[in-house]
């Protein structure tokens, strides 16, 4: 099975039914809300949807960027660490990825989720150790169904539609006054978070 090392990483739990991948469901039954599976398999029995919020460790393995059907990857609330990997640009079909309330280091590897082409939403708030800039005319800004051009001449230009919606991380906006020198800085989120879900910074 293609990333069953990562699902058992969380050492509490027995997390998969092997079985046909389009069955695998978590076997937690504590009562804590926690788990999930593939939710949901497309006619020819290929995984169009993965949502795990199971207090997961470990990194996100890059041989999800293989699962080129996947349309929603939610890996939110967990205990990830390491950086975004680049292969999940690979998911050409992907339109919602949420990797919110992790631990997650590195930046956004936005030259290659420019790949993305159907993707809507993409969360990445709680995750502290994320840094880096997106400036108002980067990749991930000009996604923005609400971006306002022209582009620079010595800025790569994104030619796919623009149908990003949801853009929220842990961050301040452009030119914030708030003294947080390792944060995020972002010119076109449309929510900035600080240490807590509650902590909403900025909204648009």
């Amino acid at each position: 099975m293609l990333f069953s090392p990562f699902l058992l990483s969380n050492q509490r739990y027995s997390i998969l039914l092997f079985s046909s991948e389009c069955e695998w469901k978590s076997r937690i039954m504590d009562g804590a809300g926690r788990g999930g599976g593939i939710r949901r398999c497309d006619k020819n029995k290929t995984v169009v949807e993965i949502s795990l919020y199971n207090e997961l460790t470990g990194s996100i393995p890059s041989e999800l960027g293989r699962l080129w059907n996947l349309r929603t990857l939610y890996l939110g609330r967990n205990h990830l660490t390491g950086t975004i990997p680049t292969e999940l640009g690979m998911i050409r079909k992907l339109s919602s990825l949420s990797l919110q309330w992790n631990d997650l280091s590195g930046t956004i590897p936005e030259k290659h989720l420019k790949n993305l082409l159907t993707l809507r939403a993409l969360q990445v708030e709680g995750n502290e150790k994320m840094g880096g800039k997106i400036e108002r005319h980067s990749l991930l800004c000009q996604m923005r169904n609400r971006y306002r051009g022209p582009t620079p001449k010595d800025q790569e230009k994104y030619t796919g539609r623009r149908i990003l919606r949801i853009l929220t991380a842990t961050c301040v906006p452009s030119g914030s006054s708030v003294g947080v020198s390792d944060r995020l800085e972002c010119a076109c989120c449309t929510e900035c978070f600080g240490k807590t879900p509650k902590d909403l910074i900025y909204q648009r």
